[in-house]
C-alpha cells in the first residue's frame, strides 16, 4: 500500500544536506511566558526531506510579528552530517537552538514526549499549539518493513498512522510509524492543546479525530492527500498565533490558497473540527445509520460517491475513505430527489455534524488523492455534498486489503494485515457511534 503525502522525490536520491548551525550565547532558561507557544514537529527522515529547507525559510518570513509567542521547530532530517535540533524562531530570525545527542526515530512515543516536555519547559506558555509535519495515513494500521540502523537484518514491524522515520537518513517512506491511538495517548501527558494542525495527508477522518478528542480543542486539516511542499507557512503563521475566537479561519484560508505547481491546480480540501462535539455527533450518526440499515439482502453501502484516499492506486476497489456527509446524504435523502435532501432524519444528523465541522474549504476543481478526482466528476463537488472529513465504510471486496492479507517477500519480510473491516473496529469510534449494531 502506498500511503503518505505525495512527493516526487526518488526513495534512494540524496539531496545537499543543510544542518541548522547552533546559536551561541543562549539566553537564560526559561523563558515567557508567551502568550501560546507553538511547536512544528517535522517527522523529515523519509522523501519529504527536500522539503524542510523550504519550510524553515516560510516560518522565518511567518514569525515576524507574532507578539509575546514562541514558535518551536523539532527538525529531523536525512542529514548525515547533523543530529536533529530544536529551534526558536523569532522575527526572521533562529535566535536559540538545541542538538539533540543521538538520532532518536521521531515517530517513536518516548522522543515525541522528550520533545514537547522540552518545548514546555524552555517555552511555557497560557496554551499550546502543535503542527504535525510529515506523512499520514489517518487511522488506518499496516503492517510494513521497518529498515532500523542496528546493522541487523531487516525486521517486521508495524507501519502506523503519523510520521515515518526509516532509521537510515535515507529519503524513503519505509520504516516506523506513529498510529494516530499511540499520538492520542502520547499527548494525553501534555499539556491540553488549543489546536493540531496536520500538515500531512488523510488526517481529517472522523476516526482520527475521535481518538484526539479529548486532547485538542480544534483539529485543522485535509481528508485527502496534501501536496510535499504542504501549508505556505509565511502566511499561516498568522493563524497559528492568533489570539481571535475564529483564528482556525484564518489557517484554513491561507493553506487552501497554496496550489501545488505539479498539480494542474488541483487544491487540498481542508475543515475545521471542534473536538468538543464529536460524542454528540457520534450519537447522532447511530441514529441515522438505523433509519437505512440493514440495506435489503444486508447488502453492503454502494461507496461510489466523494473519495478522499485510496490504498492501491491501481485498483478503485481499494477505495476506503468516503466523504462522511455525502454518505450520509445518499442514503436519507428521498428517492425521487437528485440533488436536495429534505429528510428529518439527515437534517437532525446534518445539525450535529455542522457543530463539529465547523468550518472547511471545497476544492471545486479537483484534489490528488491518487489522481482520482481529476478532470472528473467536478459537478460532483457540490457545496450540498461535500463535508471535508471522511469516514469509513465497510465493503466486500475479496482479493483486497478489505480482507486479511499476507505476503511474504524478500529478506524474510512478511506483511501480515488484518484488513480494513477488522482493523475499523479497533478504533474508538466504531465504539462510540455503535457499529457492530450494524453487522460493521
Amino acid at each position: 500500500m502506498l500511503f503518505g503525502c505525495t512527493s516526487s522525490d526518488d526513495d534512494d536520491e540524496q539531496l545537499p544536506d543543510t544542518p541548522e548551525p547552533a546559536i551561541p550565547g543562549k539566553p537564560d532558561y526559561p523563558r515567557g511566558p508567551f502568550d501560546r507557544t507553538v511547536l512544528v514537529y517535522i517527522s523529515g527522515e523519509n522523501n519529504l526531506n527536500s522539503y524542510i529547507p523550504t519550510e524553515l525559510s516560510e516560518m522565518r518570513k511567518g514569525s515576524r510579528g507574532i507578539g509575546n509567542s514562541a514558535l518551536v521547530v523539532y527538525v529531523d532530517n536525512c542529514s548525515q552530517q547533523s543530529l536533529p535540533y530544536v529551534l526558536w524562531i523569532k522575527e526572521g530570525e533562529t535566535v536559540d537552538s538545541m542538538t539533540l545527542e543521538e538520532d532518536p526515530i521521531s515517530s517513536s512515543p518516548e522522543t515525541m514526549k522528550y520533545i514537547m516536555n522540552y518545548t514546555s519547559t524552555y517555552y511555557p506558555a497560557n496554551e499550546y499549539g502543535l503542527v504535525l509535519w510529515g506523512h499520514n495515513s489517518g487511522w488506518v494500521k499496516e503492517d510494513s518493513v521497518a529498515t532500523v540502523s542496528s546493522g541487523k537484518a531487516n525486521v517486521q514491524a508495524k507501519r502506523r498512522g503519523y510520521g515515518v522515520d526509516n532509521g537510515q537518513n535515507r529519503q524513503s517512506a519505509t520504516g516506523k510509524w506513529m498510529n494516530i491511538s499511540t499520538l492520542s495517548q502520547v499527548l494525553r501527558q501534555w499539556h491540553h492543546l488549543r489546536f493540531i494542525m496536520a500538515d500531512c495527508c488523510q488526517f481529517q477522518c472522523i476516526e482520527s479525530a475521535y481518538e484526539l478528542k479529548d486532547v485538542t480543542d480544534y483539529i485543522i486539516g485535509s481528508p485527502a492527500e496534501v501536496p510535499g511542499e504542504g501549508a505556505p507557512y509565511d502566511t499561516v503563521m498568522k493563524g497559528l498565533f492568533e489570539q481571535s475566537g475564529t483564528f482556525y479561519k484564518t489557517i484554513a484560508d491561507k493553506y487552501f490558497e497554496q496550489i501545488s505547481k505539479s498539480t494542474d491546480s488541483l487544491r487540498t480540501p481542508l475543515s475545521v473540527i471542534y473536538t468538543k462535539a464529536l460524542p454528540q455527533l457520534a450519537k447522532a450518526t447511530n441514529t441515522v445509520l438505523h433509519t437505512f440499515l440493514p440495506l435489503p439482502d444486508n447488502a453492503y453501502p454502494d461507496m461510489n460517491r466523494l473519495i478522499y484516499y485510496r490504498g492501491n492506486i491501481n485498483n478503485t476497489q481499494e477505495s476506503l475513505m468516503y466523504d462522511m456527509n455525502d454518505f450520509i446524504l445518499k442514503y436519507t435523502m428521498k428517492k425521487e430527489q437528485s440533488t436536495a435532501a429534505d429528510t428529518t432524519a439527515y437534517l437532525e444528523w446534518k445539525r450535529a455534524f455542522d457543530q463539529t465541522v465547523i468550518y472547511k474549504k471545497n476544492a471545486k476543481t479537483g484534489w490528488l488523492t491518487n489522481r482520482q478526482i481529476r478532470n472528473t466528476v467536478f459537478s460532483y463537488l457540490s457545496d450540498e455534498r461535500y463535508g471535508g472529513v471522511s469516514m469509513f465504510v465497510p465493503q466486500e471486496r475479496e482479493g483486497t486489503w478489505y480482507e486479511p492479507y499476507t505476503k511474504s517477500g524478500s529478506g524474510n519480510i512478511t506483511i501480515d494485515f488484518e484488513g480494513y473491516n477488522a482493523e475499523i473496529k479497533g478504533t474508538s469510534w466504531y465504539g462510540a457511534a455503535g457499529l457492530a449494531e450494524f453487522g460493521w
